[in-house]
């Protein structure tokens, strides 16, 4: 893929993601002022587990997609990998957040959400600032292998600990509502995040196309993408220091 195909790739998925995002807005205001029995109730919204947990699952779609999708553009359009190259490029790093996610499910009632949140977005900042040094001249194992699999490990710790958060403190006939909340949180994260990172990737391969060969500029564009999702990262951190020190999973 080229950086012109890159600009039809910001094309298609930034104007989704304005529609959803209005109709989201739309959404909300009928639930609000004009619906009798809302399919989503506002009040739930009062609860602060609910409402932080999913501001933080929004955070977090962004890291998924900066994480599994821009790391296979980065082997498939910098490295040189096929698309199945690429796919067994992130194999150890799938395999890695299977087994942690399973490890924090089991940790999280004794710890509760912050530590393991917080450990999460520690992995997030380093993996993803050490992803972003990577280049057209880089190695698999020392650039892209390794710290994807540090992120990974964030991934898996923060998983299974923000739907717990988000879905804590809820009162037993709503469970089934929040539970979809939560779930749509994160495909809404991942859908904004795409766009957005998306335009900010090709915006940095357009800058640097000058006075780079095509592999440089996306690798600037990639880098500049991984950036981003560090800093995603540090939000998650800083947004659940929100929630309750004694909160359990």
């Amino acid at each position: 893929m080229q950086s012109a195909d890159h600009g039809w790739t910001s094309v298609l998925v930034v104007g989704p993601a304005v529609a959803g995002l209005l109709l989201l807005v739309v959404f909300t205001v009928v639930e609000a002022r004009f619906a009798n029995q809302p399919m989503m109730p506002l009040r739930l919204f009062r609860i602060r587990g609910v409402a932080v947990g999913n501001l933080m699952l929004l955070l977090f779609g962004g890291i998924t997609i900066a994480m599994w999708y821009f790391t296979s553009l980065f082997l498939q359009n910098v490295l040189g990998y096929s698309a199945l190259g690429a796919g067994l490029g992130q194999t150890p790093a799938a395999v890695m957040f299977v087994v942690i996610a399973r490890w924090a499910a089991a940790l999280l009632p004794r710890t509760g959400v912050r530590p393991l949140v917080l450990a999460g977005s520690v992995c997030f900042l380093a993996g993803f600032g050490w992803l972003a040094q990577a280049h057209a001249g880089s190695g698999y194992v020392t650039s892209v292998l390794g710290p994807t699999l540090l992120i990974a490990v964030g991934i898996g710790l923060t998983f299974p600990t923000l739907m717990a958060a988000a879905t804590a403190d809820v009162p037993e006939r709503d469970a089934g509502i929040i539970g979809g909340l939560a779930n749509t949180a994160s495909q809404i994260g991942g859908s904004v995040g795409l766009a957005v990172l998306a335009t900010v990737a090709d915006a940095r391969a357009a800058t640097e196309a000058g006075g780079s060969s095509p592999a440089a500029a996306l690798a600037a564009g990639y880098d500049l993408v991984f950036l981003v999702a560090a800093g995603l990262g540090l939000a998650i951190a800083v947004v659940g220091l929100l929630l309750p020190r004694h909160r359990r999973g």
